[in-house]
C-alpha cells in the first residue's frame, strides 16, 4: 500500500469502522479500557486569558497558599498514594496498550473478535513502559527550555507589563506547541512498534523517527483529523467519546500495519472479506480422519 494512502485518516477510520461493526467487543471495550487507564476522561483543562488575569492569579496564588497551609499533613499522606495510583494506571496502560494493539492485527487478518487477546501483553510491557517514559522525558526535556525562558520573563519584565508580558507568552507558548507537535510526529510510530515488533525502547523511538522523516505532514493531518474526531464526540454531550475514542484508537495502530504489511491486505479478512475458515483447505486440514485399510478376507480353510 502507497504511503499516502496508508496515511490516509478518512482510509483508517473507515477501517475502523468496519473492524467496529465485525468485532465490536475488541474494539470497543478494548478501546474503552484503554482510554479510562490512559486518563483520557479527565476533560483537560481551560484556559482564559484576560487583561487582569495576572491579578487574578496572585489572588488565587494567596488562596492557594492558605489552602496548601492547611492541608499540608495532608499531603504526606495524599501525595504517596496518588503517586502509586499513577504509576498502576501507567503500567496497566501499557500493558492493554500492547493487547489492543494485538486484538486490532487478529480482527484485521481473520474478522475475529477475541477480547482476550487485549490482556495477552504481558511479554511486551517492560519494553513499552520504558518506552513511554523515555518519550515522555524527550517531551519535558524540550519543553523546559521554554518554561525557563517564561519564568526569566517574569522575573525581568515584573507583572506590571500586562501587554509585553502577555504577547511574549503567548509568543511562547506557540513555539512550545510547534515544538511539543513536532516531537509527537516523530514518535507516533513508537507504541505500535513495540506492541508489534520485537526491539528494544530505543530501537523503536529510531525506527519511529526515522518512518516519520519525509511523511510529517501526512502524519500532522492524521493527527489533526483525530483532534477533530475526539471534538465530534465532545459535541454529543460527550457521550460520543464512547464511540470516536475507540475508533481513534484502532486507528493508532491500523495505520502503522497498514504502511508495514498494507501488501497483504488483499489476503487479510479486511481486505478479501473472508474468513480464514472461508478459505480452501488443505487436503487433510479441518477433515475427518481417514479410516485405515480393511485387509481382505482370509480365503476359507479346507
Amino acid at each position: 500500500m502507497p504511503p499516502d494512502k496508508a496515511l490516509d485518516p478518512t482510509r483508517s477510520f473507515e477501517v475502523a469502522w468496519r473492524l467496529l461493526k465485525q468485532a465490536p467487543v475488541t474494539v470497543l471495550l478494548g478501546g474503552l479500557i484503554l482510554f479510562f487507564l490512559e486518563g483520557g476522561g479527565s476533560g483537560g483543562t481551560n484556559f482564559i486569558f484576560r487583561g487582569d488575569g495576572l491579578h487574578d492569579l496572585g489572588r488565587a496564588g494567596s488562596d492557594l497558599r492558605r489552602v496548601f497551609e492547611d492541608l499540608r499533613p495532608l499531603l504526606l499522606i495524599l501525595i504517596p498514594i496518588f503517586l502509586c495510583i499513577g504509576i498502576a494506571f501507567f503500567a496497566l496502560s501499557s500493558w492493554i496498550e500492547v493487547g489492543f494493539a494485538r486484538a486490532v492485527e487478529l480482527a484485521l487478518r481473520t474478522g475475529r473478535d477475541d477480547i482476550g487477546k487485549v490482556f495477552s501483553g504481558g511479554d511486551r510491557l517492560g519494553a513499552m513502559l520504558l518506552a513511554r517514559f523515555l518519550c515522555g522525558l524527550i517531551h519535558i526535556a524540550c519543553l523546559l527550555p521554554a518554561l525557563a525562558l517564561l519564568l526569566a520573563l517574569v522575573f525581568v519584565v515584573g507583572p506590571r507589563a500586562h501587554v509585553l508580558l502577555g504577547f511574549s507568552s503567548i509568543l511562547i507558548a506557540l513555539v512550545a506547541l510547534a515544538i511539543t507537535l513536532y516531537l509527537a510526529i516523530g514518535l507516533f510510530f513508537v507504541n505500535p512498534i513495540v506492541a508489534f515488533e520485537s526491539c528494544s525502547p530505543t530501537e523503536a523511538i529510531s525506527r519511529s523517527w526515522k518512518m516519520a522523516g519525509g511523511r510529517r505532514l501526512r502524519i500532522l493531518w492524521f493527527l489533526v483529523f483525530q483532534f477533530f474526531l475526539g471534538i465530534a464526540g465532545l459535541c454529543l454531550c460527550c457521550i460520543g467519546l464512547l464511540l470516536t475514542t475507540p475508533l481513534s484508537n484502532v486507528m493508532r495502530f491500523e495505520v502503522y500495519l497498514a504502511l508495514t504489511k498494507g501488501g497483504e491486505y488483499p489476503q487479510w479478512w479486511i481486505g478479501s472479506g473472508k474468513f480464514p475458515f472461508d478459505e480452501p483447505k488443505s487436503e487433510n486440514y479441518g477433515s475427518p480422519p481417514i479410516p485405515p485399510p480393511v485387509p481382505p478376507p482370509l480365503p476359507p480353510q479346507s
